[in-house]
Formats: structure tokens, C-alpha cells, sequence
């Protein structure tokens, strides 16, 4: 078992929640910002922007940050070196195909394709997103490192954004600002772990290896999580920039809310795949203590977006946005909905190797979202968009909760008890 030295975990639950307020404040800044100086065509070419770039920083982590976290939560820290090593080639690998298919999906967007600068820069802004090192950090009991490069990312795009951006045509200084921040703040990343990641040791087979070993990852990480990602972008090529505009205004707060579950597995998620080897009562206790927080927050949500969410929809964004409320009503059933995916997945099944479990629900959510997705946002537009979304996340919840009955799992999550039992 690692016996290196671990801060207090509440101590680092609790900065980390604190240094989260400060992205919130990020938001809170810039959203109304571009609410009220892109308006919404100008905003909704950020949203399909910000959409292409979490497909691209998906298709390039291709799993590795669960697969890597597995590997820096059990590892020596002599091992680290070879294991970052081996990740670098792996996402080299896909960073090209990921370049030239950005392209093409840039091309293929009437609302990217006219301003295909905002696409390039979404595209390599993914790219470099994908080789954060939040993961390792995170495994290897340093959430702290990943708050603070988060942070200084912020203040090196917020400030120059805030300057700069003027006009409705000023989106492709948004991507900029952004890109900028994000290659400064990798650097500094790289440079904190200098020492422990020497000599390079760059290895394009060791990379291709890491890319066969990690697909079921990625098919569920993929599966799970690229709908989500690709939503607004979808929308684009389906309905016109108003509707994208209002989908991706409701759905920017709830990735928000969404968001806030983020700390809690950065926290959780090392030490209980390192109980889990050692440990079962203990590993299932700090689940179920993760579960009452996650469950918290997700109800939370829903109450929250069902209950202020027209006034927040008119005071963060302003006038024009008026069509987002009703979208945010019907996606603030994501929040519970959400919050159950994630404890049955990332927290219990991922950390006992289980992912081809969780593959095949999640790919069957997937598949229904998008074979919903289509039609209905080109009936309904944005509506449609939200209803396939929260369809997907329902059937992935039900499935979930039957297979992990079946296996026992949920017994021993709701019942302390039956830790007890031989």
C-alpha cells in the first residue's frame, strides 16, 4: 500500500470547495459579460466553439485520466515518471486525428464556418486542454496543485477577455484569451514536476499501448459524457443561432451546478480506489459519505434551477435569453440524475475495474440521447436538444440502479450494516 504522507482529507475537501467558489466568481463575471457584449449570435458561436473543444479534449484524453488516476493512486513515486511518460505519447498520438477531424467539424458547422478562426482555436484549445495534468496531481494527493493552475488560468484569460472583448464579433478573442491561458498554465504544470517526470522517456509504442488499454475507458468516458460535450455543437447543425444561443445559455448554468460535484471526486475518488485493494467496509464507508454530499448537491440543483431560474436567466444574461428558462427548467433533472451516474460509476465500479459494466450501460444511454437528439432538435430546437439529454441520463440511472442491486452493491451502500455480514 503507498504509506507516503497524505494531508488531512477534510483539509483538502474544504480548500478545494473554497478555491471552486473562485471559478463560480469567474463565471459570474464573464457569462453576463458575454451575455450582454456578444449577444446572443455572438454568445452562441462561444457555446459551439466551447462545445467542438470538450469533443476534441475528450477524443484526445481517450480515458486516461481515470486509467492514469488508477495508476498514480497505487504507484511508487519513483513509477511516476514512466507513467506520465507513456501518457504524453498517448495523446501525441491522437492529438494529430484530432486536429484534422476539429477541422473538418468546424467546416461542417454553419455557424463555425463562417468565422473558422473561432474553430481552429476551439480545436487547439481542446488539445491542449486534454494534457492538463489535473489527473496526475489529483492521484497522487495534490488537489491542491490542480485548484491553483485552475485559478491562474483564470486570471490569465479573464483579465485580457474583460479588455479586449468590445463587440458581437470579438467571439475569436474569447477562444484566443483562452487558448493563450491555458498553454501558459500547462507550462507552469510541466514545470512544477520537472523532476519527478526526468530524463523524457517518449515512447510512441508505449503510447499506442496506453491507447488499446484504455478504449473501454474511453468508450465509457466517451459514451458518458460526449453527448453532453457535443450538445450545443449538434444543435448548431440542426437549428438556427437563437436556438443554440438558448440551449447553451440553460445549459452553461447547469454544467455550472454540475460542476460543483467536480471537488468532491478529486477528494474522494484516489483514496477510495486505494481502499478498495485493501479495505471493502472501509472504501464502500467513504462512498456512501460521498454519496450524501453528491446527492445533496444534485437536489439542490433541481430546486434551485425549478425555483430561481427565470430570475437568474434574466440577471446573468440580460434580454434576448428569455427562451432559456424553460430549457433550464427541463435540464435541472440532470442534477439528481447526474449525481447517481457518478457515485454508481466513477465512485464504485471504475475504481473496482468494472468499466465494461459501465460501458455498456452508459453506451446505451448514449445511443438512445442521440437517436432522440436528431429529430427532436429539429422539431423542437433547444427543447428537443434538453429532452434527449435527459433521457439518456435517466435510462443510464435506471440501469444502474438495477445492476448494482443485482450485484449488491446498492444494498451495501444504503444498508452499514450488512459490512458486517462475512
Amino acid at each position: 500500500m503507498n504509506t507516503r504522507a497524505l494531508p488531512s482529507q477534510h483539509t483538502d475537501l474544504l480548500f478545494v470547495y473554497l478555491a471552486y467558489a473562485l471559478r463560480y466568481l469567474y463565471l459570474l463575471i464573464l457569462t453576463p459579460f458575454y451575455g450582454r457584449v456578444l449577444g446572443v449570435e455572438g454568445y452562441a458561436q462561444v457555446l459551439a466553439a466551447m462545445s467542438l473543444m470538450n469533443m476534441v479534449w475528450l477524443f484526445v484524453s481517450w480515458g486516461f485520466v481515470a486509467a492514469g488516476g488508477r495508476e498514480i493512486a497505487t504507484a511508487p513515486r519513483s513509477g511516476y515518471g514512466g507513467i506520465f511518460w507513456q501518457h504524453v505519447s498517448a495523446r501525441a498520438l491522437l492529438s494529430t486525428l484530432a486536429l484534422g477531424g476539429g477541422i473538418v467539424a468546424t467546416l461542417a458547422s454553419p455557424i463555425l464556418a463562417s468565422h473558422p478562426v473561432i474553430g481552429v482555436c476551439a480545436v487547439l484549445l481542446g488539445i491542449v486542454s486534454a494534457y492538463n495534468l489535473g489527473w496526475y496531481f489529483t492521484a497522487s494527493e495534490r488537489p491542491r496543485h490542480t485548484v491553483k493552475l485552475e485559478v491562474l488560468g483564470f486570471v490569465l484569460s479573464l483579465i485580457p477577455i474583460l479588455s479586449l472583448v468590445r463587440a458581437p464579433g470579438d467571439a475569436w478573442v474569447v477562444l484566443a484569451c483562452l487558448l493563450v491561458s491555458g498553454v501558459l498554465a500547462l507550462a507552469l504544470a510541466h514545470w512544477w514536476v520537472r523532476h519527478e517526470i526526468s530524463p523524457a522517456r517518449f515512447s510512441p509504442a508505449a503510447g499506442l499501448a496506453l491507447v488499446r488499454s484504455s478504449s473501454t475507458l474511453f468508450i465509457y468516458t466517451c459514451s458518458s459524457t460526449l453527448l453532453v460535450a457535443s450538445s450545443t455543437y449538434l444543435l448548431s447543425l440542426l437549428s438556427s443561432g437563437s436556438e443554440v444561443g438558448s440551449f447553451g445559455a440553460a445549459e452553461r448554468l447547469v454544467s455550472v451546478g454540475l460542476s460543483v460535484m467536480g471537488p468532491a471526486s478529486q477528494i474522494f475518488v484516489p483514496r477510495i480506489t486505494a481502499l478498495f485493494l485493501h479495505d471493502e467496509g472501509a472504501a464502500f464507508r467513504m462512498v456512501r459519505k460521498a454519496a450524501l454530499l453528491l446527492g445533496g448537491i444534485g437536489l439542490a440543483g433541481l430546486v434551485a434551477s425549478l425555483l430561481l431560474g427565470h430570475w437568474v436567466v434574466r440577471l446573468i444574461f440580460g434580454a434576448g435569453f428569455e427562451a432559456s428558462v424553460p430549457v433550464l427548467h427541463l435540464l435541472a433533472i440532470v442534477f439528481p440524475l447526474a449525481a447517481i451516474n457518478q457515485i454508481i460509476g466513477a465512485y464504485v465500479l471504475v475504481p473496482q475495474h468494472r468499466e465494461g459494466l459501465l460501458t455498456r450501460v452508459t453506451l446505451f444511454g448514449a445511443g438512445l440521447s442521440l437517436l432522440c437528439a436528431i429529430p427532436a432538435g429539429l422539431a423542437w430546437g433547444a427543447l428537443g436538444m434538453a429532452a434527449a439529454r435527459v433521457g439518456g441520463e435517466l435510462a443510464v440511472a435506471a440501469m444502474l440502479l438495477l445492476t448494482s442491486w443485482r450485484m449488491g452493491i446498492l444494498q451495501r451502500l444504503l444498508d452499514p450494516e450488512s459490512e458486517k455480514t462475512p
